[in-house]
């Protein structure tokens, strides 16, 4: 196991799941044991069945995730230069992480004159941040 063949299965079978407020690392396959290897390798995540009705033909399909931004972030880094088909959600997932923009933490007075004329929702979504944050900030800087 190594960190080319995770980058691997991320690009093939994973996901990079950006949803305010949680970053999210995903992969599910048949073979519970190579999930498992990956969650040994990498040291962190949850491998579990995934619930679905079988239909006879079918496999039990499993997934390994990781929700934890600080490991999270760990891992985007070690696979910042391996990852191919998804090295863009990679980068944004990091760069997300790095502003703290999954806690609503810090809106600048120019991020905010930015998007000062849409509703409070997309403004939130464009900048990625809780609507609470855009109003709160919002108001603190007196704009809108």
């Amino acid at each position: 196991m190594n960190w080319d063949y995770v980058a691997g299965f991320i690009d093939g079978e994973g996901s990079i799941i950006i949803k305010p407020p949680r970053v999210r690392l995903y992969i599910s396959n048949t073979n519970k044991n190579i999930l498992v290897e990956i969650k040994n390798f990498v040291g962190a995540g949850t491998v579990s069945e995934v619930k679905r009705k079988l239909k006879p033909n079918w496999n039990r399909q499993y997934s390994w995730t990781l929700c934890d931004h600080k490991e999270v972030l760990r891992i985007l880094k070690q696979l910042e230069n391996r990852i191919i088909l998804k090295k863009h959600l990679g980068d944004e997932a990091i760069k997300y992480i790095e502003n703290k923009r999954w806690i609503g933490f810090y809106l600048s007075r120019e991020e905010l004159e930015k998007v000062k004329n849409l509703p409070s929702r997309k403004a939130a979504k464009e900048l990625g941040v809780s609507a609470f944050s855009i109003l709160k900030y919002s108001k603190e800087y007196n704009i809108r």
